[in-house]
């Protein structure tokens, strides 16, 4: 199994805080979605290699859990890991902490598939990404015990 990789690293904002300094919801899921890229960027998938394939990627899925929540000023990281991949899908987590602390603050659990970018229908991913993902499976693949192999 793989450790837990760093995917986002960032601080509260005065923008993205409202008025009495709590950090929007809306941030999170934008804080999530960035991690997103980087993780998938270490599997060889990016947004430029996924245009020049006629690709993109589709969430399928997203389960956020909030735990605490972030004042203006904190500090924060992601890290990401795998948890499943199969022949289409990939699905991942990510761990937003205190950055001082270490303390969960919420996570994120998404399953994401690449799909045809005209059709929208998924296609399977490359046997490269898959290598790379296995790599990083931070659990053994719940694909393989769950049947979505």
């Amino acid at each position: 199994m793989a450790d837990w990789i760093e995917t986002f690293k960032g601080a509260v904002l005065a923008s993205e805080y409202d008025a009495e300094t709590h950090m929007n919801s809306h941030i999170y899921v934008t804080r999530f979605d960035q991690a997103t890229w980087f993780l998938l960027q270490a599997v060889g998938v990016t947004p430029a290699s996924a245009k020049a394939a006629g690709r993109r990627v589709a969430v399928l899925r997203q389960n956020f859990q909030y735990v605490r929540d972030l004042r203006g000023g904190d500090l924060i990281s992601i890290r990401s890991g795998f948890v499943a991949v199969s022949e289409r899908h990939l699905r991942f987590q990510h761990r937003m902490t205190d950055h001082a602390t270490g303390a969960l603050i919420a996570s994120a659990d998404n399953t994401a598939a690449l799909a045809d970018a005209e059709t929208g229908k998924s296609t399977p991913l490359s046997p490269e990404v898959r290598r790379l993902a296995e790599k990083l499976l931070v659990t053994t693949n719940v694909a393989k015990t769950t049947g979505l192999d």
